[in-house]
């Protein structure tokens, strides 16, 4: 007969933000530290809960309709999902009677998940805006929109999961014309404005990127004859040194610092190597020659190493 296993049973350690798991394992237990979403075994609680903790740390209160309208529960639902986070995060909103909604103390702490005010914005713009007249909360930056055949983009995905090749229809800028050519792919980078595949070259036996959008064609998937290979490019890590342009006043050169979180008047990105020349553009270095020391395009920073 075979034992089926004991559920978990969460329960908060007094005085603590942690929870530990129960587990019995005949005459023996066991306890382990979980985070506080750990504890929590539906989904769909962890994102209400999350989306709790996120309105009532960067707007200071929450209301069971913006959990009703969010989501599209029950106001039970909602009310019983309020109780589960005051409980979790004892101390960090209190029933406003006069307001009728919970409003967030002013030391408050997040204790699901480190909070990120871009990834909060996205999942909670809508709760932010106070009335259509006055826009939107949150905007972004309107981009040309560079997409690609979704058939291709599935080819391409299935053969790097599958590590096979393919053959493929791809315009070359370099020779201004649709090239033939057989390639394995591996992986896939995205540079904010287009996406881009990273494959082994047949012909050119190197790894190299290729802009999605430029596929005009990609052939039935056969197996892989370099899957050994290893794009080292890929999981290398490299940094990236900049500072301020020493020739700029003084006060534009804190700005700077203050901006890209700057110490000592220079900052290290960590980028895999592969991934390297997309960084560099999307801070303004352009030009022939990548290679530093080298001013951007603002005249603002300088690529020193």
């Amino acid at each position: 007969m075979i034992a089926k296993p004991a559920p978990w049973h969460p329960r908060k350690l007094r005085g603590s933000a942690e929870w530990v798991v129960e587990v019995s394992l005949g005459m023996f237990s066991i306890e382990r530290k979980v985070s506080s979403l750990e504890s929590i075994s539906a989904w769909s609680e962890q994102q209400r809960l999350m989306f709790v903790e996120r309105v009532l740390f960067w707007r200071g209160s929450i209301n069971r309709k913006d959990l009703c309208e969010h989501f599209g529960i029950s106001l039970p639902q909602a009310t019983k999902d309020l109780v589960t986070y005051t409980s979790m995060n004892s101390g960090a909103c209190a029933y406003d009677v006069r307001q009728k909604c919970y409003v967030a103390s002013a030391r408050m702490r997040t204790v699901l998940k480190e909070t990120d005010f871009g990834e909060a914005m996205s999942d909670m713009a809508g709760a932010m805006m106070k009335g259509e007249q006055d826009g939107e909360f949150i905007l972004g930056m309107t981009r040309p929109q560079r997409t690609a055949n979704l058939a291709i983009f599935r080819k391409l995905s299935l053969a790097a999961y599958r590590s096979e090749s393919v053959e493929v229809s791809y315009w070359s800028i370099r020779s201004r014309a649709s090239v033939r050519r057989r390639m394995s792919p591996r992986t896939f980078g995205y540079d904010g404005l287009r996406w881009h595949v990273r494959a082994f070259c047949h012909g050119r036996e190197q790894f190299l990127d290729f802009v999605i959008g430029r596929f005009e064609s990609v052939g039935r998937a056969e197996p892989c004859s370099f899957a050994e290979r290893v794009d080292n490019d890929w999981i290398e890590n490299v940094d990236l040194q900049l500072r301020p342009n020493s020739e700029l006043e003084a006060g534009k050169q804190r700005a700077l610092e203050m901006d890209y979180c700057m110490e000592d008047g220079q900052c290290l990105i960590s980028v895999r190597k592969a991934m390297k020349v997309y960084a560099l553009r999307r801070l303004g270095f352009t030009g022939e020659s990548m290679a530093p020391p080298m001013l951007n395009e603002l005249k603002e920073l300088v690529w020193v190493a």
